[in-house]
């Protein structure tokens, strides 16, 4: 589990993984389970989460733009 914290306005994104077929299916991404979203606090402007994701993906931190 990744755990984040996040800002107003600011993202997480999850995408294929790096050397991941880009021809896999849903089904392929997805069969070691779901991405699962976990919310451990929030304050002000800030949320902590963490993030469990199958490991043919990868999730990244993204600012605000």
């Amino acid at each position: 589990m990744l755990i984040v914290s996040r800002r107003d306005a600011e993202s997480i994104l999850i995408r294929p993984g790096d050397g991941i077929d880009l021809n896999m299916t849903l089904s392929d991404l997805f069969s070691d389970g779901p991405i699962q979203i976990t919310i451990f606090s929030s304050n002000n402007n800030r949320v902590k989460m963490g993030v469990s994701a199958p490991e043919q993906l990868s999730i990244w931190r993204k600012s605000a733009a």
